[in-house]
């Protein structure tokens, strides 16, 4: 592995009787997505070019005693034996590789494995390369469904699958990372424990860049090949024991901002003429100080009163906005819960368990004390008809009267005692809440008019904004916004299915014009068990900045966990109301384009009704003109204008300053690979009105393919011919290009995906944020049977410990074993056929297991130490989430074990090759384009 020296069996690279390998990492820096770097004073660490996988080679014999086990072509190429390390050449600092003139190049390491064939291999197509043989764990379900599950590498490469890069385990302990140092230490790995200290600019948790060195000229960005973007999540949360956004309130005249750019002072700017005047670290503009924000300098060119400015501190402030940002009071909290009451919800017991979360959540909102006293909520119900209550009247032992609207087709509030304050009225909406599965029992109307209910609830909220949560278990097939249009299973990965991943027609797209205009935020919470065309009705969440959750064939039994921590994380998130955001960059970077869940004004600004703590955009930035000579950093600032939860309008400015450069081989070392696999995973899923399936997945393998190409041609230290070189800071970029290809948002098989799923996904993607991103691409997988002592445990950090994660193929799993996998979306817990019976007692309380039964287990906290951690280490994943991750459990050999074949990355898919193998294609059309 990385940063651990040689391997038994490996020489340098092009030793005598060692062909030169395929794959070389080389080092540019640590940071490349949780992988360690080799210490400078250290030679280059290579893989072990192991001829195959061992599992179809026979047993991998016991590791020799060091010193014991070196090949014989080590021995004869005069490499140093293991745990030695090579000295540099005469004149060579330790640590840094001579470039072609003679200049230090980047520090780190080399991690190499043999060719494939002698000479330039030739570019193949990605698909139809050979399977090889079913692995052993899924093998007898792989036979019985023709092969089509994951399968292991062909025999033909000699790249070891042990050795190719993949995550590295999470850490324990928590890492501090000071934002100043941007430019020169690698970012955080987004879903690693770090501690952020604003010393100037935003935390990674608010802004991330692909590149944190900026090129300095147009050329030099097109050739990078890498995108200049930037993952922003302005409302994200700050964790316990870091510095919370700090509010200004003390601007006499208001936020100071640029004459010419209309950016946002910050500490970055430079304050000259005694303190009369300060330069725009944005546009370049002198700007006069005005009289109430004046301070003398020191002997340095500080403010006196610099301790005293936050925003001239921090990379992230809270400014309080004055009356000039506002066009109308500003509006305090309000939600409304439209609930389905048809018969469907109440047989499938989705109307009880709706209430129940209900109920919950506004409990919850009513301990907030950092909440608007005038918050309101409201509650509706609907089904082939509406109904509205007069939450506002009646005796405290009387339910509210309640209004039936027959017209689904022009809806219209009949109350407006609908929505009431929280505090006044909590007891009436919880009395309403218990009655409502009562009342409609025996509710015999089979269809939900879901069009119908979100317009009548859009008219409820027009006074004052806010945000709908409506929750529906029928599909949308009447009143104002009914889909018509039929679901086609074969149409999943054809030309047909662009159709299918478009909304038909216009009525949520001007409902949401409507909604945006009005302030209101609309969140979905689908639990159909039939097509209900999720591409349709979710665009009314995409533009409005709401989220939509989909809960496939609702079951109360499994899913009402699911359902009451969704439904509370909506009204209880940090969220940011009636927003307007703004991007401002230094001259010569403008903005090309957003990616996100958001409306777009003709002025460039982003109109969000709501955005919150999960929801994350990208923005993509070009380099319109070459940067000034005497330009030595860029400056990027992301302004999010907001009414806060309490009622109080403010700006947010986060601002994040880098270094320029015109170094290719810096800028590969400070590019971040979280942050290029989220704008990459949002740029692919809002494609498909230009492009169809396959071009979006072929413009995803050409990216992987032009970096590593550009990196090879221009960075790569006399790199032998045949190699495949990987950046240091991306050499995950194929694994997680290969996990985006296999997920069901974008995959191309038809067996492990459907129409309403792959809508779910797709428009789920476009606000996640880094870190879950990177995780959905490629999931997590960690060994339950085998855990250490302080597994399952708190850290000091008072975090659960949890196992190392493993290599997503199937050949890991243990027919004796449990595995968790989790891809932020779902967990799925898999036993082998042999598991111990005593795992069983000890985590789910059984004796033993018949054949396709695993699916009805549940997770409970028993009295033993085993399922304690266990279920530790659940919930210890479940809390990094966004959403609630629900569990699964499945048996080998089980029907439902194809589920987790679908998230194995590494292995061979119906239509996607193995991760060897891939790596192979890469290799192939890297060299296609050096011929």
């Amino acid at each position: 592995p990385a940063g651990q020296g040689p391997p038994k069996g490996s020489g340098p690279p092009g030793a005598m009787g060692q062909p030169p390998p395929l794959v070389a990492s080389q080092g540019v820096g640590s940071g490349g997505a949780g992988h360690t770097t080799a210490p400078p004073s250290k030679a280059p660490a290579m893989y072990n070019p192991t001829a195959v996988n061992s599992k179809r080679a026979g047993p991998t014999p016991a590791p020799a005693a060091q010193g014991q086990g070196e090949t014989q072509d080590q021995m004869n190429s005069g490499a140093p034996p293991v745990g030695q390390q090579m000295g540099p050449p005469p004149g060579q600092q330790p640590g840094q590789q001579m470039g072609q003139q003679g200049a230090p190049q980047a520090q780190g390491h080399q991690n190499r494995l043999p060719p494939l064939n002698q000479g330039v291999p030739q570019a193949a197509p990605l698909q139809g390369i050979s399977s090889g043989t079913p692995t052993k764990a899924g093998s007898q379900h792989q036979q019985q469904q023709g092969n089509q599950g994951p399968a292991t590498p062909s025999g033909k490469s000699r790249i070891d699958p042990n050795q190719v890069p993949r995550p590295a385990a999470e850490q324990e302990e928590l890492k501090e990372f000071r934002t100043r140092s941007l430019s020169t230490n690698s970012v955080p790995q987004a879903s690693s424990a770090y501690r952020v200290i604003d010393d100037g600019n935003c935390s990674p948790r608010f802004m991330r860049l692909t590149v944190n060195q900026i090129p300095t000229t147009r050329e030099l960005a097109t050739r990078l090949a890498i995108p200049i973007a930037v993952c922003m999540q302005p409302m994200a949360e700050i964790p316990d024991g870091e510095t919370p956004v700090q509010y200004v309130t003390d601007l006499i005249s208001g936020p100071v901002r640029c004459r010419r750019c209309r950016g946002y002072i910050n500490c970055h700017v430079q304050f000259v003429d005694g303190g009369r005047h300060w330069l725009c670290n944005l546009c370049g503009m002198m700007n006069s100080v005005e009289s109430d924000y004046f301070s003398t300098l020191d002997a340095q060119g500080k403010r006196r009163d610099l301790q005293d400015r936050p925003e001239l501190r921090y990379g992230s402030v809270d400014l309080a906005a004055t009356q000039e940002y506002f066009n109308r009071p500003a509006m305090h909290p309000a939600y409304l819960f439209a609930i389905d009451v048809s018969a469907n919800a109440v047989q499938t017991g989705l109307l009880a368990a709706t209430c129940r979360a209900v109920q919950a959540a506004i409990e919850s909102l009513a301990e907030d004390g950092g909440l608007h006293e005038d918050t309101m909520v409201g509650v509706m119900t609907f089904d082939m008809q509406l109904h509205f209550y007069n939450l506002a009247s009646g005796q405290e032992d009387e339910l509210p009267a309640m209004h039936v609207v027959p017209d689904i087709e022009d809806p219209f509030v009949p109350t407006p005692s609908s929505m009431v304050k929280l505090k006044e009225k909590k007891d009436a909406v919880v009395k309403l809440l218990e009655a409502l599965p009562g009342l409609f029992q025996n509710n015999a109307y089979g269809e939900a008019a879901v069009g119908s209910a979100l317009q009548a609830a859009t008219q409820a909220l027009e006074p004052n904004g806010g945000k709908v949560v409506c929750i529906f278990g029928s599909p949308p097939t009447l009143g104002a916004g009914k889909v018509s249009r039929l679901d086609d299973h074969t149409a999943v990965g054809t030309e047909r299915e662009r159709k299918f991943l478009c909304a038909e027609g216009t009525y949520y797209a001007d409902l949401a014009k409507r909604c945006t205009q009005l302030q209101v935020s609309v969140d979905l919470v689908a639990c159909t068990g039939s097509y209900a065309d999720l591409a349709t009705i979710g665009t009314i969440c995409k533009l409005t900045g709401g989220q939509l959750q989909f809960i496939h064939k609702f079951d109360q039994n499994l899913h009402a966990p699911k359902l009451n921590y969704d439904i509370a994380r909506c009204v209880v998130r940090p969220t940011a109301f009636e927003a307007v955001l703004r991007v401002r960059c230094s001259t010569g970077l403008a903005v090309e384009n957003y990616f996100g869940s958001f409306t777009k004004t003709p002025e460039g600004d982003i109109e969000l009704p709501a955005t919150d703590a999960d929801k994350s955009l990208s923005v993509l930035l070009k380099l319109e003109s070459d940067m000034p000579s005497d330009r030595t950093a860029a400056a990027i600032q992301c302004a999010l204008l907001y009414t806060a939860t309490d009622g109080t309008r403010r700006i947010r400015v986060h601002t994040i300053s880098v270094l320029a450069t015109n170094n290719i081989s810096t800028i590969f070392r400070a590019a971040d690979l979280d942050s290029l696999v989220n704008f990459y995973a949002k740029q692919s899923v809002m494609e498909p009105l230009t492009l169809n399936l396959e071009a979006i997945r072929n413009k995803l393998i050409q990216n992987c393919v032009q970096i590593l190409y550009v990196y090879r041609k221009y960075c790569a230290t006399n790199p032998a011919p045949g190699q495949l070189i990987l950046p240091e800071s991306l050499k995950l970029l194929p694994l997680y290009t290969l996990g985006l290809l296999k997920n069901k948002a974008l995959t191309s098989d038809t067996a492990i995906v459907k129409s309403d799923e792959r809508s779910f996904l797709r428009q789920r993607l476009l606000t996640l944020s880094a870190s879950d991103t990177s995780t959905f691409a490629y999931p997590r997988m960690f060994p339950l049977h085998n855990l250490a002592a302080h597994h399952g445990t708190l850290n000091s950090a008072g975090e659960t410990v949890i196992p190392p994660s493993m290599s997503l193929s199937v050949e890991k799993l243990d027919p004796e074993g449990a595995y968790l996998l989790d891809n932020g979306e779902t967990m799925i817990m898999w036993l082998g056929k042999a598991v111990p019976r005593s795992f069983l007692q000890e985590v789910f309380g059984i004796h033993n297991l018949g054949q396709n039964e695993a699916g009805r287990l549940q997770l409970f906290a028993y009295d033993n130490d085993l399922s304690r951690k266990v279920f530790a280490i659940v919930e210890q994943i479940r809390s990094k989430r966004s959403c609630f991750p629900g569990l699964q459990v499945v048996q080998q050999n089980d029907l439902a074990e194809t589920q987790l074949f679908a998230f194995m990355v590494e292995d061979r898919a119906a239509a996607v090759v193995s991760y060897v193998d891939f790596l192979c294609h890469i290799h192939s059309q890297i060299q296609a384009k050096l011929v």
